[in-house]
Parts: structure tokens; C-alpha cells; sequence
């Protein structure tokens, strides 16, 4: 084992594990295992611009990544999404290195606040300043990201951003569990006025699972 290797007693603070189907985004409908990590650190900042994490900060406990690559095991996932939480407050080179390892392609929903790990996905959803975003990420290859996803209310416009990516996403906020009428419609305004952008709908609520 070389230096950057890191033991499978390593240890993640996990709010949820499960086995379910990407419903966000370029990879929708792709069955994916997910690692929802705990904890955030830019959480103030959904707080003050009154978006709601989908983590809860009270259940979840430590797990190795030994018991991480058991359960994915019993699975036929050809991808882990790491998601939170904030997952690069944890995520490390050697952690991605060592489920690459195990075969597994990797893709990362982050806010911005850290620049993640190499991985083969990497999807950014804003959480703070874009001014901040760009003084703190490197250039990735010839792309700053491979998703964009901005979540909008009825009366936003559309992000004027710096930022490059693969993919543009506009996403309607939901209400809880339940599609926002009112911000489905204005996102698919935006989208038709601005064709750059993509809608991405949390299909995984609608469909009723994780």
C-alpha cells in the first residue's frame, strides 16, 4: 500500500445509506448507491437564503469504510453519489481513491463551500457567493464543474453566472415532498427563454423513493 492509501477502518459520520435511483440532474433514472454524509458547514448559508437541506443533523452515526464497501456489495451499483450535508467536509483523495479501487465510479452534489476531490462526476449546487466559489476552486481540466444546479423560486432569474460546466440546471423549489406549481412553471419559463439551461425536477420525489 503507498503512502495516499488509507485503511478500511477509516471512518465517515453517515446520516444515510441506501441503494436507490439518481433523481436529479444528467444522470436521472440511473441506479446508484448513495452516501448521504452528516454534518454541513455552509449550512447558515441555506438558512439565510431559505433553502432546506434534505439531511437532518439528529440520526446517522459512524461507519468504516469497510461496512460502506460491504453494502454497496450487496447491490449492482455501478456509482456511489456522495451527497449531505456538505460531503467535501469530510470526502479526502484517499477515500475516493480507495472505492475507485473497489471498481466503483464516483460523483459528488456539493455546495461550493470546499472544492472536492477528483471524481468522475461532480455536481455543484450554490450555497454561497459565486465570487467566493471562483477564488476557491482550481480550474478542473477546461470545466469548473460537470453539473450546475441552481435552485430557483417564481420571480428569480436566471443565474448570471461565471461559472463553467459540462451541464446547466434550473431546479424548482419543492415544497417539502410536493412539486411548487407555481416555481415548476417559472423554471420552465426560464429554460424556454434561456436554452442553455436544462429543467431538473426532483423526480425521485415524485416517484416516492430515497
Amino acid at each position: 500500500m503507498g503512502d495516499t492509501d488509507i485503511s478500511s477502518n477509516s471512518t465517515l459520520n453517515v446520516s444515510e445509506l441506501f441503494y436507490s435511483l439518481q433523481g436529479e440532474g444528467t444522470r436521472t433514472g440511473e441506479a446508484s448507491l448513495f452516501v448521504r454524509l452528516q454534518g454541513c458547514s455552509a449550512k447558515h448559508a441555506c438558512y439565510q437564503s431559505k433553502v432546506y437541506c434534505d439531511t437532518e443533523f439528529e440520526s446517522g452515526g459512524i461507519m468504516n469504510l469497510s461496512d460502506i464497501g460491504k453494502f454497496a456489495s450487496l447491490h449492482k451499483a455501478l456509482w456511489i453519489v456522495w451527497t449531505g450535508g456538505e460531503p467535501t467536509d469530510q470526502l479526502t483523495p484517499e477515500i475516493i481513491k480507495y472505492f475507485k479501487d473497489l471498481g466503483y465510479k464516483q460523483s459528488v452534489e456539493c455546495s461550493g463551500i470546499k472544492q472536492p476531490p477528483e471524481m468522475d462526476w461532480v455536481v455543484l449546487s450554490p450555497k454561497i457567493a459565486e465570487h467566493i466559489i471562483l477564488k476557491k476552486w482550481e480550474l478542473r481540466n477546461e470545466f469548473h464543474c460537470d453539473e450546475l444546479r441552481w435552485v430557483r423560486h417564481s420571480g428569480q432569474s436566471i443565474p448570471n453566472t461565471k461559472i463553467k460546466a459540462k451541464e446547466y440546471f434550473i431546479s424548482p423549489h419543492f415544497d417539502n415532498l410536493n412539486p411548487n406549481d407555481k416555481n415548476v412553471k417559472h423554471c420552465i419559463k426560464l429554460c424556454m427563454e434561456n436554452p442553455t439551461w436544462k429543467l431538473s425536477v426532483q423526480q425521485h420525489k415524485l416517484w416516492q423513493i430515497l
